[in-house]
């Protein structure tokens, strides 16, 4: 069964979503790592990877369903954060649109019957839930933190640790 046009296009779409959020996080790390936040741009750094990986799994998905790809232009990322924490409000925001648009195209997937779209963007839907989640946590921790420096670096070494877990090393 080949893909409706209609679902072509939003997973199109899609990926440019995914690689804008992979260049959002990209600029987010060199934000941290200009700031002297290695833990908190090693943070980003995966984010990066990782959206970029998801754009890829849509992109594999398009071509195996016989869609045709076209990657839309992507915009440049904000780059001139004011904090640490407007940086991962930043993206908490940028989590929760990819979210919608994941849910959108899970919209779609329904109405039209596609039952393999449906069941390929199962994993997504999941892993936002994860994503947002993460986020959440780090925004709480960096609320009590405040602006203090040695809590913050102390975030800072967390950040590493967690996403050193999170990619097995």
């Amino acid at each position: 069964m080949e893909i409706s046009q209609a679902l072509e296009s939003a997973i199109n779409e899609q990926i440019g979503i995914e690689l804008a959020a992979s260049n959002a996080y990209l600029s987010m790390a060199a934000y941290f790592e200009c700031n002297a936040y290695d833990g908190f741009s090693q943070w980003m750094q995966l984010q990066c990877e990782e959206e970029r990986a998801h754009a890829m799994k849509f992109y594999q998905y398009l071509i195996d369903r016989g869609g045709v790809v076209r990657l839309p232009a992507v915009d440049a990322p904000e780059w001139d954060f004011d904090s640490v924490l407007k940086v991962f409000e930043s993206s908490l925001e940028q989590e929760r649109e990819v979210t919608k648009h994941i849910y959108g195209l899970y919209k779609i997937a329904q109405d039209e019957s596609d039952f393999a779209t449906v069941s390929f963007l199962k994993w997504f839907v999941d892993e936002q839930v994860e994503e947002e989640k993460v986020v959440t946590d780090m925004i709480d921790k960096l609320k009590m933190a405040g602006d203090r420096s040695d809590s913050l670096l102390l975030l800072d070494r967390y950040a590493l640790e967690q996403r050193a877990e999170a990619s097995g090393g």
